[in-house]
């Protein structure tokens, strides 16, 4: 009997250590996903910032323990909040005084242009949660351009852009997500 109890003794104590050491042998077999895609999507895409994306989606802590599918929902997320961002920071810039025409017409541009991402960014996270992936790029790819086409409107007069950041920024995001979209399926 006793000896009986030492072996069950010895086992409970080795499935005890054993289990204690196995989430550190499990993180160290599971590549961050978050690195891991970003590595991938940017040596893909000329376009993908690789330190912008790790950053981008390491800012919001479910991508920890995300799939790829749940690192696509959280980029459009983040794009989508961007690009309403973008639009306050146009509304904020629309009340300036001493503001030329041209100038508030970019602005009125670019007020929409964000306005649109923002709508096809919401409207492909409803694609992606429902398996419409294709339809999902769809809606992405129509809203990767707005930042550019926003930066367009100010070299067009020959005036400075007040939004470089916030365009860098959204594009970036945009990118990101269809780039992830993309190898959903």
């Amino acid at each position: 009997m006793m000896r009986f109890t030492s072996v069950l003794l010895t086992l409970f104590l080795f499935l005890l250590l054993h289990q204690g050491s196995s989430p550190k042998a499990t993180a160290a077999t599971h590549p961050d996903i978050v690195d891991e895609t970003c590595r991938r999507i940017a040596d893909d895409d000329p376009n993908v910032n690789y330190t912008f994306c790790t950053q981008a989606l390491r800012s919001v802590s479910k991508s920890k323990r995300a799939d790829l599918r749940g690192l696509a929902i959280i980029s459009l997320k983040l794009a989508k909040a961007n690009a309403t961002h973008a639009k306050s920071r146009v509304k904020a810039l629309l009340k300036e005084k001493q503001l030329s025409t041209y100038r508030k017409s970019c602005l009125q541009t670019c007020r929409e242009l964000y306005s649109d991402a923002a709508s096809s960014f919401r409207n492909s996270v409803k694609q992606i949660k429902s398996g419409r992936y294709a339809d999902a790029k769809v809606y992405i790819s129509s809203a990767v351009d707005a930042p550019g086409e926003c930066e367009d409107s100010f070299q067009e007069g020959d005036i400075t852009s007040p939004l470089t950041k916030v365009n860098y920024d959204l594009f970036q995001l945009a990118v990101i997500a269809l780039a992830i979209t993309s190898r959903l399926g």
